[in-house]
């Protein structure tokens, strides 16, 4: 009899959980442009701070309550840096905002780039994370590559 009654109660909420489903948009991942690098004053001798400013670009049609991320940028094929920010921004739909986050980097990614910049004179980006949501949608996974323009390239 009780199995009867949680297989009543199951075949009941189903049709809720479905309406739920349904209920919920599709969302698409926002578009993140690096547009800036700037070095910070170092705090030690092994690591690196860094202000990355983004453009976060909605591509959906509501508004995005992002209420943090976590990210990692890489120039150029190789890692420079891993970023979290708990900074809540509103990004309308249809819409951008911008940002900035501070980021570490260690001394041995600084490197790393100093010698890949010393053969190239563009710079290639690639940044992959997590933007966390208010409301029912918790998280959405993005990625995204562009070209920063190297204002003094190598002579």
């Amino acid at each position: 009899m009780k199995q009867l009654r949680r297989l009543l109660l199951c075949i009941m909420l189903l049709p809720l959980f479905s309406a739920c489903a349904t209920i919920l948009p599709h969302m698409e991942a926002p578009e993140i442009n690096v547009i800036d690098i700037t070095p910070l004053p170092a705090e030690g001798l092994l690591e690196q701070r860094i202000q990355v400013d983004l453009r976060i670009i909605n591509p959906n049609n509501i508004d995005l309550a992002m209420t943090g991320m976590s990210f990692q940028l890489d120039l150029n094929e190789a890692r420079l840096a891993r970023g979290v920010s708990h900074q809540a921004i509103q990004i309308p739909r249809l819409g951008e905002a911008r940002t900035s986050v501070i980021v570490s980097t260690t001394i041995t990614d600084i490197f790393r780039q100093a010698m890949i910049l010393s053969e190239k004179s563009g710079l290639k980006y690639h940044i992959s994370g997590t933007v966390y949501l208010d409301g029912l949608m918790r998280s959405i996974t993005f990625t995204h590559q562009g070209d920063l323009i190297n204002e003094h390239p190598a002579r």
